[in-house]
């Protein structure tokens, strides 16, 4: 039996490896998630939801059917209860989910009322500040601006 540790990790597995489980490996992990998601903490919960997302968007996966019980899960949690990477891997889903899959969604999907603001905030930070950039790239950019093109 998987805890909801393991059920995260085997979905961020076959995300981070780019393979589509098999019917029985997907039915498997689908089940697991099913019965162990009411105990996912907000780790569990943003790595799952990052995994699905992610093959989904480059394997073409199906979402599975508990797909919004996830996104209900993170609506639960106050943003002070996540860290960082939590809430990074949370936004970096949010955009999987409303730029390249949100029409094949199962079921309505609520996200959580900090994403827009909180969570693209750090991962605008994450994008722009927490990286080391080249001179090349910030020449560029400068030129950019110079000539009113708006970047991030």
């Amino acid at each position: 039996d998987m805890d909801p540790q393991a059920a995260a990790n085997a979905a961020w597995a076959f995300a981070t490896l780019g393979l589509m489980p098999g019917a029985e490996a997907r039915a498997a992990l689908e089940a697991a998630v099913v019965r162990v998601g009411p105990d996912m903490n907000p780790q569990n919960v943003s790595t799952t939801l990052w995994s699905v997302l992610s093959l989904a968007a480059t394997r073409a996966v199906p979402l599975p059917a508990y797909y919004p019980s996830l996104w209900q899960a993170a609506c639960g949690f106050e943003e002070r209860s996540l860290n960082r990477v939590e809430i990074l891997m949370l936004f970096h889903a949010h955009l999987i989910h409303t730029e390249l899959v949100g029409g094949v969604a199962r079921g309505e999907v609520t996200f959580p009322p900090w994403i827009m603001h909180q969570a693209r905030e750090a991962w605008m930070y994450s994008a722009r500040d927490d990286v080391t950039v080249s001179r090349s790239v910030k020449e560029i950019a400068s030129i950019l601006g110079d000539l009113g093109i708006r970047n991030e």
